[in-house]
């Protein structure tokens, strides 16, 4: 009786490379920017550009992207069906989480509504894309301040997803992000999931939910799936939020 059904039409961005594993190369023995570059047939500037690298340096293992996301075609209405998010406390126990106001009362809260179809459709659309990507970075080491393939911090970590999917978005703080989003009472998989008073008081942390009690996010050593049953993450959980307006650039 929780499903809800929301219908959107909107343009499908298809980020097709994002979905292929030739999207992104990992860093081997004897490899250079230039030879990544030519075995890909795209500039040393490009992966630069793609990675966000400040410097030609590079390590064994490390994930480069090596295709320019692209724009597609438009499509009918998408159907979307989404379900509550139960976190189980016991093996015996469930609840329904349900988003909850942050404590600091300095903090400016984000407005609430309950009818997601209407916030931010264009990058709702991108969110299959989105989680998918985000998928393929994990293992990527975390850095504070860091948005680039060289490492992520929480909130450069979801900068650079959205800027990958062709998303107009600014490299801002988790606290700016929760500023510019609304919380949904039924999340679904690509949401933005918003912690508190983990390392400052007030909106600290955020990570993109993706089903089944889980969020990807730039984690203390790495980028990381965490389930949000864990009793810490419960503990700081402030709510699901979605961005009110994205566009393509």
């Amino acid at each position: 009786m929780f499903k809800k059904v929301l219908i959107v039409t909107v343009l499908l961005i298809s980020f097709a490379s994002s979905a292929s594993a030739n999207t992104l190369y990992e860093v081997k023995k004897g490899d250079t920017l230039s030879k990544i570059a030519k075995l890909n047939k795209v500039t040393i500037n490009d992966i630069r550009s793609w990675n966000k690298l400040t410097k030609d340096s590079i390590y064994i293992k490390q994930k480069l992207v090596v295709k320019k996301p692209t724009v597609a075609t438009k499509t009918p209405a998408k159907v979307v069906t989404t379900k509550p998010v139960v976190v189980s406390n016991s093996p015996k126990e469930k609840t329904v989480v349900t988003p909850v106001q942050v404590k600091d009362t300095s903090l400016i809260t984000a407005p609430f509504s309950g009818e997601a179809s209407n916030l931010s459709a264009k990058g709702q659309v991108m969110y299959p894309l989105i989680v998918d990507f985000a998928k393929r970075l994990e293992g990527i080491p975390y850095v504070y301040g860091g948005y680039s393939m060289s490492g992520f911090d929480c909130s450069g970590f979801i900068y650079f997803l959205h800027a990958q999917a062709g998303l107009d978005i600014t490299r801002q703080s988790s606290e700016s992000y929760f500023t510019q989003t609304s919380a949904v009472s039924i999340p679904v998989v690509g949401d933005l999931v918003f912690f508190q008073n983990t390392y400052k008081q007030g909106i600290s942390h955020m990570g993109i939910y993706i089903g089944d009690n889980k969020f990807i996010h730039a984690g203390s050593k790495s980028v990381e799936v965490t389930s949000l049953e864990s009793s810490y993450w419960k503990e700081h959980f402030v709510s699901f939020n979605r961005f009110n307006a994205l566009t393509v650039k």
